[in-house]
């Protein structure tokens, strides 16, 4: 149902006394660790291996480090800025904190650096996933290919859904499912990625695709649960998608 469709007393929503707000949702302590504390030791005994003269010490340490910083370096900076706002009628996920979020075009490897808003009049479901098969399903099934939780990208997939903000280590999750025609999207810019397979071209362009379905982690499932209970008294979070 579009916006166009939607009658005078549908405009207010069941989550109309809804406030809830988290920061970080994506910073749990997996990625903290191999994203910024193991690098951080890495870069150290490289100093330290230089400085003492151990060939073997920073021998070893310097490809680490270059390996963490990469990898789990890039996914902390990716989801880093994740967060979610619902106040004033409105929710909002993504770089919710930042006041350049709004402006911003970021590659689709970026996207949560940008801002997602809709008004809660368009939005059709607010669900808590905390099954470790649904949040595996957020994860990694087509629907919701993403590349907030992945340093490269499936072979399968042809396009970055956008507003899917699911993060690495990410143990539950809120998804929010949209009317059609209310969300509001960043710009995104494709990204390049090279697939290293022989027989397919040797890179190709990942776009950005809206999704009508949003997620965000959340550190606090049981207290976003109860936010959504209490919203107006109207109505439960119910059952987790499956």
């Amino acid at each position: 149902m579009d916006r166009s469709q939607r009658t005078a007393a549908e405009l207010d929503p069941p989550f109309a006394g809804l406030v809830y707000a988290e920061d970080r949702v994506a910073l749990r302590w997996p990625l903290v660790v191999l994203g910024a504390v193991l690098p951080g030791v890495l870069a150290a005994a490289c100093v330290a291996g230089v400085a003492i003269g151990r060939d073997a010490l920073w021998g070893v340490a310097a490809p680490a480090f270059v390996l963490c910083s990469l990898g789990f370096g890039v996914m902390l900076q990716r989801n880093w800025p994740t967060g979610v706002r619902i106040a004033d009628g409105e929710l909002q996920i993504g770089a919710v904190r930042s006041t350049a979020a709004g402006r911003r075009t970021p590659r689709a490897t970026r996207q949560n650096r940008a801002l997602f808003a809709c008004p809660l009049a368009g939005v059709r479901s607010l669900r808590v996933a905390t099954d470790p098969a649904t949040v595996q399903r957020l994860k990694r099934a087509p629907e919701f290919f993403t590349l907030s939780n992945r340093w490269g990208k499936p072979r399968t997939m042809t396009a970055c859904r956008l507003g899917v903000l699911s993060a690495p280590f990410m143990r539950a999750a809120l998804v929010i499912e949209l009317d059609g025609g209310w969300g509001r999207f960043p710009r995104t810019r494709p990204a390049w990625f090279f697939p290293n397979e022989f027989g397919r071209p040797f890179r190709v362009l990942v776009p950005g695709e809206e999704s009508l379905t949003w997620v965000v982690p959340t550190r606090h499932p049981e207290r976003l649960r109860a936010a959504l209970s209490a919203s107006n008294g109207r109505q439960s979070p119910g059952p987790e998608p499956r």
